[in-house]
């Protein structure tokens, strides 16, 4: 009996120890990014805004490269096992023409087996309850749904109620069409419903080509890896009709920016794995992808720090400034982009550089946020178990200057959206600060930049200081 204790004593001190050497090699491995998996995929360290080709249909929907299509027009990714998430996403911001209504638009198609979406929409400062979901797959149809006048290559995707949405791509036109529509028999005026049309305009800003080379979008918050991304976005004027039921329908225009953008992870093995979206790799830090909207002018940009010790591949850092009237586009790779106030969620941005025959001098104030109660907090990287990290959406008013040759365009008023991840290590002031609850601000943010409405003001009146766009009123939500 003793005998066998000891003969079982020493089995468990061999498999600990085993299970160390193991672990320790595991962890050596995972170290060395020359003995990772090959990736798969080409990547670039410079920018890929020297493309200045406009994208056609293969680009929109790359079937072939990214996506299989199967005889009922389901969408699909390959068997290649990397691809990550798809983005179909459109943002806009625009008034009727009487300046009297106001719409803030956030709207994405989502991917077959990427979870639901709602899209948000906010009109005078209130974001609309009964929007449908949409989920369960996207379709595709190269020649368009002429039934539903949509004669051009078109993606959509089912929703709750019986409600359809998608997006429809005009090549030769340069036409971004993008629908909300009820069921079939609603009476008119008693369901939601949107008819967008976004004229693209100057250059696309591109990510990379769909067959490659990509970038950097950043680092995953709890894998050892990368992710890599391509595509493009395209940004221009639109005009909207939105049919809101009891309220009527609004006609709006504006500006917009689509996001056509495809992501995988670089080294790993799988993403099914990983999980749509976000999922088991979590977040990706730390990247501002922003634009500035001015009628004379778009800017758009994307820029990411590498907040882990790994020696990873350069980070993204890419602009491109549009002159749509004047018929000139520049690329603008040397920015410089500087958030203001708290680490984790920034109240303000500086935006400067040069392009060619030209400078860029901007200020941005943050106006509201998306979530509207201010970006969550999440704590843990796989390099620091300590980490604060956030992800969320800012609407921001730029003001400032834009030379051009010898002319200085005053900027007052220029409206922007952008999308931020941001990380503070456990041993930085903040970071320590959070531990506590202190510190962060995230209260106080949230009490600044999000009105009972949840999103930015239109024309209900409130307390604060009134900034112009465009000569329209708008009103700051804090104090």
């Amino acid at each position: 009996m003793g005998m066998s204790r000891k003969a079982l004593l020493i089995v468990i001190v061999l498999a600990l120890v085993l299970a160390g050497v193991l672990g320790y090699l595991t962890w050596a491995w995972m170290s060395q990014p020359g003995e990772r998996p090959s990736p798969s995929w080409p990547i670039t360290e410079e920018p890929n805004t020297y493309i200045t080709r406009q994208p056609d249909a293969g680009d929109f929907v790359p079937v072939g490269i990214t996506y299989e299509l199967d005889s009922s027009g389901l969408l699909t990714y390959t068997s290649d096992p990397r691809w990550k998430q798809s983005c179909f996403i459109l943002v806009a911001v625009g008034w009727t023409e009487d300046g009297k209504h106001m719409l803030f638009y956030q709207g994405r198609l989502p991917f077959t087996g990427e979870g639901g979406f709602r899209p948000r929409i906010c009109v005078d400062g209130e974001y609309l309850h009964d929007v449908p979901t949409f989920k369960g797959g996207m379709y595709y149809r190269s020649n368009g749904v002429p039934e539903a006048g949509l004669p051009y290559p078109t993606v959509y995707v089912k929703g709750q109620g019986g409600y359809t949405e998608g997006i429809s791509y005009d090549v030769e036109g340069r036409r971004w069409i993008h629908v909300i529509r009820p069921p079939a028999g609603t009476p008119e005026g008693e369901g939601l419903e949107l008819y967008f049309v976004g004229q693209a305009l100057g250059v696309p800003f591109w990510m990379g080509p769909m067959d490659g080379p990509y970038i950097v979008h950043g680092a995953y918050s709890r894998v050892k890896d990368i992710d890599i991304w391509g595509g493009f976005w395209v940004s221009g004027t639109f005009k909207a009709n939105l049919t809101v039921p009891g309220e009527g329908t609004y006609t709006f225009r504006g500006h917009f920016l689509f996001d056509r953008a495809v992501h995988r992870i670089y080294y790993g093995g799988s993403a099914a794995e990983a999980g749509p979206m976000r999922g088991p790799t979590g977040g990706v830090l730390a990247f501002s992808c922003m634009v500035v909207f001015h009628d004379e002018f778009y800017i758009m940009i994307s820029h990411s720090d590498n907040p882990t010790p790994e020696d990873f591949p350069k980070f993204q850092h890419q602009g491109r400034v549009n002159f749509p009237s004047r018929g000139l586009s520049f690329t603008f790779n040397g920015f410089t982009l500087e958030s203001l106030g708290n680490p984790l969620q920034p109240d303000g941005f500086r935006l400067y550089g040069p392009f060619e025959g030209g400078y860029v001098n901007l200020t941005g104030d943050v106006v509201a946020y998306w979530p509207p109660k201010g970006w969550g907090v999440n704590t843990g990287t796989w390099w620091d178990p300590g980490a604060k990290h956030t992800w969320g959406r800012a609407f921001i008013n730029w003001t400032g200057t834009v030379s051009l040759g010898d002319e200085v365009i005053e900027v007052s008023g220029a409206m922007g959206v952008g999308e931020f991840t941001r990380v503070v290590s456990s041993g930085s002031e903040i970071g320590a600060a959070s531990e506590s609850g202190l510190g962060l601000g995230i209260e106080l943010a949230d009490a600044r930049s999000a009105s009972p409405s949840l999103c930015p003001e239109g024309t209900r009146k409130k307390s604060g200081e009134e900034l112009d766009f465009r000569g329209r009123r708008f009103l700051r939500i804090w104090p």
